[in-house]
């Protein structure tokens, strides 16, 4: 089958270069060219000196290393680096679904996750997100292939310590492949990365991006991990896709995982800033009446007040305020909003105060 349109992109490209605050957005505030030279240590001269050739097929080895370091137990051969994490996805599910394979995964969830799979005639098994993410969740399901979303999009939950234990030896007791797409590792908010649940070796596979974290989305990298039979198969498939990234895209990637320490911290800190000054003036808007806990990321699902319809709420509130959110009903799941936190915190806090000011509008 045909896929049908990417909602939340309608949206994002109707409103995202014209609102005043930028809440729909699912990544931190972009940095420019110049701001991401520096953070990456990469010298005006070295940009100039790298030559713009295909890269090698899998991704340049530094830059695999680095990214295997993410991982206990991975390689640089078991690491894919593709034209971001859609690419990733794009494959994964290629390789492993056929016609009425049985798919499970969370739900609300990010569109490629089911969508992909969906064109390629898979059986969608919808988990609800309920108030945490527990193994339990998954005790009954029976699938052919699992994904588990975490920092979960939209919603911003996670497994807490116990849980995550529960749930990798629940998956592994059922033997059967499991994607783990961990697109917001880098923004844990009590440790400096968060957990993963990839393990080559058990068909645990991952998915994984920074650009999102690190105000780069434009770089479009993501990485695949995988077995090095999958990733063979991968990087096959792949040649009929993008073929390579761009050399420039993968030097400032190395850098910037290099030396994330030197920034990370400050975007993590206006984030924190932003989801405070959110959760503390919740109570003043009067169409929310409730959300949940946010673990990780850089959104989360709000809820409306029942009757009110996300989508005119939504055009509603960008029409007469400039503040720019994603209704529930991009994600098929009508009566919330998606609320992001990448926005400068100046930006934020204006936003959200003149969101208050105009609130109700329905």
């Amino acid at each position: 089958m045909e896929p049908r349109e990417f909602f939340i992109e309608e949206r994002l490209e109707m409103y995202r270069n014209r609102c005043i605050c930028n809440l729909g957005e699912s990544g931190y505030h972009a940095f420019s060219t110049g701001e991401i030279l520096d953070l990456a240590q990469l010298s005006e001269r070295e940009l100039r000196s790298i030559p713009l050739c295909d890269s090698p097929n899998n991704g340049r080895e530094d830059l695999r290393q680095e990214i295997a370091k993410l991982y206990p137990g991975v390689s640089a051969n078991e690491v894919l680096i593709c034209t971001g994490t859609s690419e990733a996805l794009f494959l994964i599910f290629h390789l492993f679904l056929k016609e009425k394979s049985k798919l499970a995964l969370y739900f609300p969830a990010f569109q490629a996750l089911y969508e992909v799979p969906l064109m390629l005639g898979a059986e969608i098994i919808r988990v609800p997100v309920r108030e945490r993410l527990v193994a339990k969740d998954w005790e009954k399901i029976e699938a052919d292939f699992f994904v588990i979303n975490h920092p979960h999009n939209p919603t911003g939950l996670d497994f807490d310590p116990v849980e995550r234990e529960n749930l990798l030896s629940l998956l592994k007791t059922k033997g059967k492949p499991v994607l783990f797409d961990e697109h917001y590792r880098f923004l844990d908010r009590k440790n400096e990365i968060g957990w993963t649940g990839v393990s080559p070796k058990d068909h645990f596979f991952g998915t994984g991006s920074f650009t999102k974290c690190f105000g780069v989305t434009g770089l479009r990298i993501g990485w695949l991990i995988a077995d090095i039979g999958t990733i063979a198969r991968a990087r096959s498939f792949k040649d009929y896709l993008t073929h390579t990234v761009s050399p420039i895209s993968e030097r400032l990637a190395l850098g910037l995982l290099k030396n994330r320490s030197a920034f990370l911290s400050g975007i993590k800190a206006e984030v924190e800033k932003n989801i405070f000054y959110f959760q503390t003036h919740l109570s003043k808007l009067s169409d929310i009446i409730d959300m949940n806990p946010i673990d990780g990321g850089l959104v989360s699902f709000v809820k409306l007040k029942i009757g009110l319809s996300s989508e005119r709420y939504a055009d509603a509130l960008m029409e007469k305020t400039g503040v720019f959110v994603l209704p529930g009903k991009s994600f098929e799941q009508e009566g919330y909003l998606r609320v992001g936190y990448g926005e400068s915190h100046e930006k934020f806090k204006k936003g959200i105060d003149t969101w208050i000011q105009h609130s109700p509008l329905i």
